[in-house]
């Protein structure tokens, strides 16, 4: 294993927008009346595959200094599209605008790209259907997806899986619906949607486990200042406490509870993590500072723990495979139906380092001892982000090249991921 280094990473910084958050405050600033201002969004291409998508619907949509600003006469001004809703590469936009589109009881087609045409939208289908929606799906299960103009009652839903994005299209139908709707979650996914709706004036109500909504789109245009997102900012966490001599300090990143589970892992490890809050109303945000520290612990990630981090379990693998043991991820079937299948993905990718697992249907264990060493061949991006971002940490870590197919889809979250972690690069002499 390499232990000696020309590089160490050090500073302040600030990493892109939230995605979950921008995409919402997009989708329900074009339903609200007046006008959205979103200041510090992220900017990439899932988010202006949503703007696109609103913009259909008869919303004005313009980027100004680097805020969206959302003009919008609310539900009555807006119509159905005259074109297939394209959504690229983003499963939010595609998962989301199904809800939309369904409660404003309009006709549309909803399609992406081939990584679309092979994530399951039956898990949307199925409660949608139960509230009077009509959805046909390729295969049973593919986009593109055919909505028909049916009108929606509200209803009671136990969620079989924690999922924000099918949580939040049956609160965006249920909008649009007669009658209340209750969702149920075993574990509590991320609440993005939740906070937000009630922001902008919807009358929901969270108690526990169980969400109601009470249908009307009696909607407000507002100010949304969007935290950094906490899954980018997982990839510099990583790199500060693998990388000897490293402090890194992320600035201004979103500290919600449903999606705090990278802290956990760290306080569970025994890294050298500080978290300082700066504001716990609406979105919690604050700063993270993580330093490098020798002798980090194994982690076991599963059960309620996997909705609260399960973004960034590609980056999570690559600090497990420094600690002192065998880490263990289960209950992460989510992981294949991403981008990518990320079990297949994350470990097929850091084999060739060398790294051993063992591999399950549900996650995979991170043995001791590894022996690790440069690859050898070139690198699988999988047009996954997460994966992208992932082979640059352990590539830094290792101290080689980048060889990798394509980093093209690193304008997914984080475009200029590359160029940050450039500015905390510190060279130094081997010691």
């Amino acid at each position: 294993m390499i232990d000696k280094y020309k590089k160490r990473f050090r500073g302040t910084i600030e990493v892109p927008g939230d995605k979950s958050i921008t995409h919402r405050a997009v989708m329900l600033g074009s339903l609200s009346k007046g006008t959205t201002t979103i200041y510090r969004p992220l900017i990439s291409d899932d988010i202006l595959m949503t703007i696109d998508c609103m913009k259909q619907l008869g919303v004005s949509i313009e980027l100004i200094d680097e805020k969206i600003v959302i003009k919008s006469n609310g539900v009555e001004s807006l119509r159905e599209p005259s074109t297939i809703l394209y959504t690229g590469n983003s499963g939010t936009t595609t998962r989301l605008l199904t809800g939309v589109i369904a409660g404003l009881n309009f006709n549309a087609t909803i399609n992406g790209d081939e990584t679309i045409q092979k994530r399951p939208m039956q898990r949307i289908k199925t409660p949608l259907e139960l509230m009077g929606a009509s959805i046909e799906l390729t295969r049973e299960n593919f986009p593109p997806i055919n909505i028909k103009r049916k009108s929606l009652n509200g209803i009671t839903y136990h969620m079989p899986i924690a999922s924000a994005q099918v949580k939040s299209a049956i609160i965006f139908a249920a909008l649009g619906a007669k009658g209340p709707t209750r969702i149920i979650e075993k574990d509590i996914s991320r609440d993005h949607t939740e906070r937000m709706l009630e922001d902008f004036g919807a009358n929901i109500h969270t108690d526990g486990n169980t969400i109601t909504v009470h249908p009307g789109y009696n909607l407000l245009g507002k100010e949304v200042a969007v935290p950094g997102d906490i899954s980018s900012a997982a990839f510099l966490m990583v790199l500060a406490a693998i990388i000897p001599g490293s402090d890194i300090t992320i600035e201004n990143v979103s500290l919600n509870k449903t999606r705090d589970g990278i802290i956990t892992v760290f306080k569970m490890i025994g890294a050298d993590i500080k978290v300082l809050e700066r504001n716990n109303a609406g979105e919690p945000y604050g700063d993270i500072r993580v330093k490098y520290k020798e002798n980090l612990k194994p982690f076991i990630i599963d059960g309620p723990l996997i909705p609260k981090l399960i973004d960034e379990i590609p980056i999570l693998t690559v600090l497990g495979l420094f600690t002192n043991g065998k880490s263990i991820i289960r209950d992460a079937h989510e992981l294949r139906v991403k981008e990518t299948d990320r079990i297949l993905a994350v470990t097929r990718e850091l084999e060739k380092f060398g790294a051993d697992f063992n591999i399950y249907d549900d996650g995979f264990e991170i043995l001791e001892n590894q022996n690790l060493q440069k690859a050898n061949e070139e690198l699988k991006s999988y047009s996954d982000h997460r994966i992208i971002m992932m082979l640059i940490i352990i590539t830094i870590k290792m101290n080689q090249r980048l060889n990798i197919d394509n980093t093209s889809h690193l304008n997914v979250s984080y475009p200029n991921i590359l160029k940050d972690i450039e500015s905390l690069k510190i060279e130094v002499d081997y010691e």
